[in-house]
């Protein structure tokens, strides 16, 4: 009998009480024929570690089972994961998203091939599981990251963040990046530093194709992940977060030898300031912080509420006459370009439905909200489905100004059919 291919990858799920969606998740990968070894990364309790466990039994892939503490801090869980990887390439799935997994090989293929590059991915949607399943937006999406020295690739992510931390590193990579990552306290500066860890090691490359559906649903609720949560709490914590952040990145900085050929001590810092006062401004703004400040100095000025109340309304400033003008003739045009987007797709049903590989007649209309499509399909196990893809994922430009092909959509129901 010949030897089974030694696997060049693993993916990692961690998940915290949610054995449901494990369970979708495990059942998807089975479905997909998913060849390669998974590790699942458990800090459940009770009733939930016993459903995952049940889980795990059942599905038909090659499954490593680790558990741990449920007290256990989501970054040393992730962390020591990843130490006991045995791959050489590795990459994470949250128990909630779901990996699309027909461009694997490809990712493979080309970090085998390109020494230089440290991980590699493709676009990520957003979506929602209610009545329908909706993808309502196309929410990473920045060229490749190239630059010939760390400091430069550092400046190329942070003037357009979009998080590297779902894309297939290398496994040396992801073990050095999540290390770093524990130095700084909380969640916000474990992402940037695990994403800025990678950077220093080589660049990430976007392959153009669909690598992540991100869940947009309720998450276990955390704090210190976004930099509202500091400026509704505790501003200055902000300041004393990024100044651990700032030694970490200066001293890998420091002791790189090309950034050092290149660059000042002095360089280095300044760079590294602007770039991340580049970061943060759209989220500092004034109407922002004065939404803050109004809350703060009212009666029931919670942090909680004072955030959700930011993230459940547009924060902008009062458009004047002339502004507000310049902006309803800026949404007719958006309007316009969402009703083309859907007319050029509903061209080219044809290809859609081969790339889909279904037995019965699609149905595809306009959906409730202007531009955008919904399908009509089914899923592996003959139930209906509706998919409703928004009008921003329709007109979004991915660059160079291209548009989500047919060929991209057929694929992305092909694969989340297989989801239930």
């Amino acid at each position: 009998m010949p030897l089974r291919p030694t696997p060049r990858y693993t993916l990692v799920i961690p998940t915290y009480n949610r054995p449901a969606l494990l369970r979708s998740l495990l059942g998807y990968l089975a479905a997909r024929r998913f060849e390669y070894p998974v590790r699942v990364l458990d800090s459940s309790a009770g009733q939930a570690l016993s459903e995952n466990r049940e889980t795990i039994a059942r599905v038909k892939l090659d499954i490593a089972y680790q558990v741990y503490d449920p007290a256990t801090p989501v970054t040393d869980k992730v962390a020591l994961g990843a130490q006991s990887i045995e791959t050489p390439y590795c990459s994470f799935c949250a128990a909630d998203d779901i990996l699309l997994t027909s461009h694997i090989e490809e990712l493979l293929d080309f970090l085998d091939a390109n020494d230089s590059a440290a991980a590699a991915h493709g676009y990520y949607v957003n979506f929602s599981l209610d009545e329908r399943f909706n993808i309502t937006d196309i929410v990473y999406w920045a060229p490749s990251i190239s630059g010939d020295d760390a400091l430069k690739r550092i400046v190329e992510q942070m003037s357009n963040y979009q998080a590297v931390f779902y894309a297939v590193h290398r496994t040396s990579v992801m073990q050095f990046a999540l290390s770093q990552s524990r130095r700084v306290k909380s969640q916000l500066g474990n992402e940037l530093l695990s994403s800025t860890a990678a950077l220093i090691a080589g660049g990430v490359h976007r392959l153009p194709h669909f690598h992540m559906a991100r869940n947009t649903g309720p998450s276990i609720a955390s704090k210190g992940w976004h930099p509202h949560h500091f400026l509704a709490t505790d501003p200055t914590s902000l300041l004393g977060e990024y100044v651990a952040y700032r030694a970490i990145v200066l001293e890998h900085l420091r002791a790189d030898a090309r950034c050092c050929e290149r660059y000042t001590s002095a360089q280095m810092e300044r760079a590294l300031d602007l770039v991340h006062l580049k970061y943060l401004a759209p989220m500092i703004s004034a109407p922002a912080v004065d939404h803050i400040i109004d809350r703060l100095l009212e009666a029931d000025g919670e942090p909680g509420e004072i955030i959700a109340g930011m993230w459940n309304a547009s924060v902008a400033p009062a458009d004047s006459k002339v502004e507000g003008l310049k902006n309803r003739v800026l949404s007719a045009l958006s309007d316009l370009r969402r009703i083309v987007a859907v007319v050029r797709l509903l061209r080219q049903l044809a290809p859609l439905r081969r790339a889909l590989r279904v037995d019965e007649r699609l149905h595809v209309s306009v959906g409730r909200r202007l531009g955008s499509l919904r399908i009509r399909s089914r899923t592996r196990d003959g139930c209906a489905r509706d998919f409703e893809f928004s009008p921003e994922i329709l007109s979004k430009d991915i660059g160079g100004g291209a548009r989500i092909s047919v060929r991209a959509i057929g694929n992305m129901i092909e694969q989340l059919n297989d989801y239930v």
